[in-house]
C-alpha cells in the first residue's frame, strides 16, 4: 500500500494524518522545523459563529482528542478610535481559547502527541520537496498581511478588546486580550508596510491609555504571516492543498483553524473514499469564505469615521437595526454577517452618503433612534 506524504506538520496536516492513520492507511509527516504547528506561542480563538454546529462537536466528529487547553469566550468588547466603546456577548460560546506553539496545553502540541500515540511516523527537518509530497500542508509563499504581537504578565480581570484605527492597524484590527493574568495584543497590517513594529508600539501605548495600567515586561514576541485569498482549485499535478498552502483563510473577523481542522479532515476523506476533494471542501467552506472576502471589500472602505459609525450601530438598541444585525446576541449577528454577502451590518456605513435621508427619518423617530 503506497504511503500518503504529507507535507507540513500544522493543525491541517496532522488532523489529515491523524484521519487517514484511523482508516488504515500508511502515512508519514514531514516537517521542516524541530516541532509541529505554529512558534508563535501565544493565545488565539477558534470562532464558533461561523457553521451551524459548535467547534467542539466538529472536532470531535473529526477524531480529534480534546487534549489541549480550551476555554469557552462568551463576549467582547468593541472600541472605535476616538474609544467609543460597545460590549456585546453571546448565551453561548461565541469561540474558544486555545494555546498555540509547542507547549504544554497547546493546540499544536496536543495534535503532534495524538499523532505520536497513533504511530505516524513524524520526519523533523525533513528537506521532502513539495512534487514529493501527496498533501501540502504549508504556508502560502505569498502573504497580504502580517501579525505582530507580545504576551506579557498582567494583573487584569480577563477580557478581549477590538480596537479598530487605521493608524494601528490599517484596513485591519488590533485585539487585546488578557486570560488568566497573561496579557496579548495582537496588531494586523498589509504585508507590505514596514513600520509593523512601530505600529506595534504605538498599539501597546493605546492599550496602556485604554486600561490605564502599565505593561512592563514583555514575556514574548511573535511575528507571522498571513493570506487572504484562497485557491477554488485545491487538488493541483496530483497533490492536494490543504489549510494555509490553499489559503485556507477567514478574510474578515475569523481566525482560521476552523478551516485549517475541516480542509485536513476532508482530504482523508476524500483519499479513503476516492472521491472529489474540491467538491467535498467547497460543499462545506466555500461559501462563508466567499462572503468574508466580499465583507472585507467592504470594511476595507470604512476608515476611521466609518469606524465610528460601525461601533454606533453595533450599540444602537433601536429594535430596527436590533431585527437587521440579527438579534442582541453577539454570535447571531456574526453569524448574519457570514450568511449574507453585503451585510446589513456593513452597507449602511459604507453607502452612508447615498442614504443619507433614510438615516434623518429614523433619526426623526420619537425613542430609541438609530445612532445614539
Amino acid at each position: 500500500m503506497k504511503t500518503i506524504k504529507i507535507l507540513g506538520g500544522g493543525i491541517a496536516g496532522l488532523t489529515a494524518a491523524i484521519n487517514l492513520k484511523r482508516a488504515g492507511v500508511n502515512v508519514e509527516v514531514h516537517e521542516r522545523k524541530g516541532f509541529c504547528g505554529k512558534s508563535t506561542r501565544d493565545f488565539q480563538f477558534m470562532e464558533n459563529w461561523i457553521f451551524e454546529e459548535d467547534a467542539l462537536v466538529v472536532l470531535k466528529k473529526f477524531n480529534i482528542k480534546r487534549n489541549f487547553y480550551v476555554r469557552p469566550w462568551y463576549s467582547m468588547e468593541f472600541m472605535s478610535p476616538s474609544l467609543n466603546k460597545c460590549l456585546k456577548s453571546s448565551a453561548e460560546p461565541l469561540m474558544y481559547m486555545l494555546k498555540r506553539g509547542p507547549m504544554e496545553g497547546g493546540i499544536d502540541h496536543a495534535l503532534e502527541k495524538q499523532a505520536t500515540d497513533a504511530n505516524i511516523p513524524i520526519i523533523f527537518q525533513s528537506t521532502l520537496a513539495v512534487k514529493d509530497a501527496d498533501i501540502v500542508a504549508t504556508g502560502r509563499k505569498n502573504s497580504d498581511y502580517f501579525i505582530s504581537g507580545v504576551t506579557f504578565p498582567f494583573d487584569h480581570p480577563d477580557k478581549v478588546i477590538v480596537l479598530f484605527d487605521d493608524r494601528l492597524s490599517l484596513k485591519m484590527y488590533t485585539y487585546f486580550t488578557v486570560n488568566d493574568h497573561v496579557g496579548q495584543i495582537v496588531c494586523i497590517n498589509p504585508a507590505e508596510r514596514s513600520d509593523h513594529q512601530a505600529r506595534l508600539n504605538l498599539s501597546i501605548k493605546r492599550f496602556e491609555e485604554i486600561l490605564n495600567d502599565q505593561i512592563s515586561t514583555i514575556a514574548h514576541r511573535f511575528a507571522a504571516p498571513g493570506s487572504l485569498y484562497f485557491l477554488k482549485n485545491a487538488k493541483t499535478d496530483g497533490r492536494y492543498l490543504i489549510g494555509e498552502a490553499a489559503g485556507f483563510q477567514d478574510c474578515l473577523a475569523g481566525f482560521g483553524m476552523m478551516y485549517a481542522f475541516k480542509s485536513g479532515y476532508h482530504v482523508a476523506q476524500s483519499i479513503i473514499n476516492n472521491d472529489d476533494y474540491n467538491h467535498r471542501w467547497q460543499a462545506d467552506m466555500l461559501k462563508p469564505m466567499a462572503v468574508s472576502r466580499v465583507n472585507r471589500y467592504m470594511f476595507e472602505r470604512l476608515s476611521n469615521n466609518g469606524y465610528e459609525k460601525l461601533i454606533k450601530i453595533l450599540d444602537s438598541r433601536n429594535p430596527v437595526i436590533v431585527k437587521l444585525l440579527g438579534g442582541e446576541d453577539l454570535k447571531y449577528i456574526l453569524k448574519k454577517l457570514y450568511n449574507q454577502q453585503f451585510s446589513p451590518l456593513l452597507r449602511p456605513i459604507v453607502f452612508w452618503r447615498r442614504l443619507a435621508p433614510l438615516y434623518k427619518f429614523l433619526l426623526s423617530l420619537p425613542g430609541r433612534i438609530y445612532i445614539r
